[in-house]
């Protein structure tokens, strides 16, 4: 029996996305709608691409059919998942298209008509093919299982044994706003695991040659670049960069080989973001509107204490960011913390999708401390890197760059990428020819971080879920049209029709004492003529003995 091929399995992943976006995008340009057989049709052609042998076919079918199933159980229960990134797959599954037409939002017209959607066109062909708008966001799924085989593959290049290989691929691709974003519809821990598949592909092309390779690298960066308003210039400052490494490296004939996939990405990137940025310009606003021109909108100020976004520096944001709090910004007590301290309010924020500050974790910055420990303890044993310490050193460049551009890096999830300079910098230790021992509390910190969010995530989408899925049920089994105020949450009105529930949009109050919220705000009321419907077991027991959400 053949071995399941990692590469393949990876590639069939993330290329069946980048062929369902091209073909997307395609027929917008000719002012065709989206199809729900542009979905199913791309996973065919990719298929057929790579030729999966049958034991990995098997795997795969299997590996998505769980992926599948997990993203259509759990809601989004995100702010912003819940209002434009929702409801601009909603609008493009119903027919709109942003290049010609404006769009009949329903909240947030603003975002919806003039952010990037290269993620919701995806995501609407996969609303429109399965008729569950939730199974939609299996693509942030698809992008860790690829980010975690590809960077298993690159590792493998690297003289450590194939579990370290496996613990280390984990902890590159469980990146904190990957973990928090996984079950909602944001886009940053999404563009994060783009931008890890495109950094192995490249290192496994220049290693192996092999051209299924330059199609990951073509389909990382287009559909990754097409996220969001910095993901252009993130992937741009970091092409660039590795364009120059690879010139002083004296490697100008991997250059040369990927010259035509260097060529083709600004047309592709063109196609896929014809809007908003080239319908921004023929409206005559900014390219970047709503973030930069006439009528901008400061998102950023809303959320830091007076005067923090102007008047500090990058390093002194990151810094800042690093080594405080993790959650909300305090605005009376703008200060940093004691490394391996635990607040109850930092624990109370982190399966929080979009966490403000600190929001690499409540030890990260003791594991930054332990880490930068290590490397002074064992400063004599590094003096003789070898040829794979200097070329990891080396790829820390790129990605600083691209970090830095970004003005405000105390939101983390612009910056998800940091995250990778530290491992970098781990995996240098883990392979010097002198051993350094005791690697594992380095390790062991930064497992324990990633576990606190995990299990957070866990718990409380399980709660949210099943308390969700227990409203649904009363809602359907009591017949009755519901009083539904979904504010600027507009797809909790497609849940409602999704589970086949009549409903009445009015406005309620926060006082109303028989209000039950969707979260995190949409509304309905439940009187005393509703049917009481038993709570499920999980979400009884969660109720009664751990968490309660309101």
């Amino acid at each position: 029996m053949k071995k399941i091929s990692l590469k393949n399995i990876s590639f069939v992943l993330i290329f069946h996305l980048f062929i369902c976006l091209v073909v997307s995008q395609v027929g917008l340009l000719l002012n065709f709608p989206i199809s729900g057989i542009y979905y199913p049709l791309s996973v065919i052609i990719s298929l057929l691409i790579c030729r999966i042998n049958f034991t990995s076919g098997l795997f795969l079918f299997t590996l998505l059919t769980g992926i599948f199933l997990i993203s259509g159980y759990f809601f989004d229960f995100s702010a912003d998942g819940q209002s434009y990134h929702q409801e601009s797959i909603i609008q493009l599954k119903q027919g709109w298209n942003p290049i010609f037409s404006e769009s009949k939002s329903r909240t947030m017209k603003v975002w919806t008509e003039h952010y990037p959607k290269g993620a919701e066109v995806i995501q609407a062909c996969m609303y429109f093919f399965f008729g569950k708008l939730e199974l939609a966001k299996a693509t942030n799924i698809f992008l860790f299982v690829a980010s975690l085989f590809l960077v298993k593959k690159a590792i493998e290049y690297f003289n450590i044994n194939p579990l370290q290989q496996w613990i280390y691929a984990f902890l590159v691709a469980a990146n904190p706003v990957v973990i928090l974003q996984i079950l909602t519809f944001y886009v940053d821990g999404l563009g994060y695991s783009f931008l890890i598949c495109f950094l192995a592909s490249l290192f496994l092309f220049i290693k192996t040659k092999d051209k299924i390779y330059t199609l990951l690298i073509v389909a990382s960066i287009t559909i990754g670049a097409s996220l969001k308003f910095t993901s252009i210039p993130v992937f741009a400052v970091l092409g660039f960069c590795i364009v120059i490494l690879l010139l002083i490296l004296k490697k100008k004939s991997t250059i040369k080989e990927l010259a035509l996939p260097i060529v083709s990405l600004p047309f592709l990137l063109l196609l896929c973001n014809y809007n908003p940025y080239i319908t921004n310009l023929k409206e005559g606003k900014h390219v970047f509107y709503p973030l930069r021109g006439e009528g901008a909108i400061d998102i950023l100020e809303r959320f830091a204490p007076p005067g923090f976004v102007k008047d500090k520096n990058r390093v002194e944001k990151l810094a800042f960011t690093l080594f405080t709090k993790t959650g909300s910004f305090d605005r009376e007590n703008v200060s940093y913390k004691i490394p391996f301290t635990v607040y109850q309010k930092e624990l109370n924020r982190l399966s929080d999708a979009d966490i403000g500050v600190g929001g690499f974790g409540i030890f990260y910055s003791g594991f930054l401390i332990v880490l930068l420990v290590f490397y002074f303890i064992n400063y004599k044993r590094l003096q003789n890197l070898n040829n794979q310490q200097k070329l990891l050193f080396l790829t820390i460049i790129p990605i600083l760059f691209s970090m830095l551009i970004i003005s405000d890096p105390w939101w983390v999830r612009y910056i998800p990428q940091f995250y990778l300079i530290p491992l970098i910098l781990l995996l240098i230790l883990e392979i010097n020819d002198n051993k350094i021992r005791n690697l594992f509390i380095i390790k062991g910190v930064l497992f324990v971080n990633i576990s606190l969010f995990l299990l957070a995530v866990t718990v409380l989408n399980v709660y949210g879920t099943e308390k969700t899925y227990y409203i649904l049920d009363v809602l359907k089994t009591s017949e009755k049209t519901v009083k539904m105020d979904a504010r600027n949450f507009s797809s909790n009105l497609n849940r409602l029709e999704e589970y086949g529930i009549k409903y009445e949009e009015v406005k309620i109050s926060d006082d109303n004492k028989q209000i039950i919220r969707f979260q995190p705000k949409g509304s309905v009321i439940i009187d005393d003529n509703y049917k009481k419907y038993e709570k499920g077991l999980v979400y009884g027991f969660l109720n009664k003995y751990l968490y309660k959400v309101d």
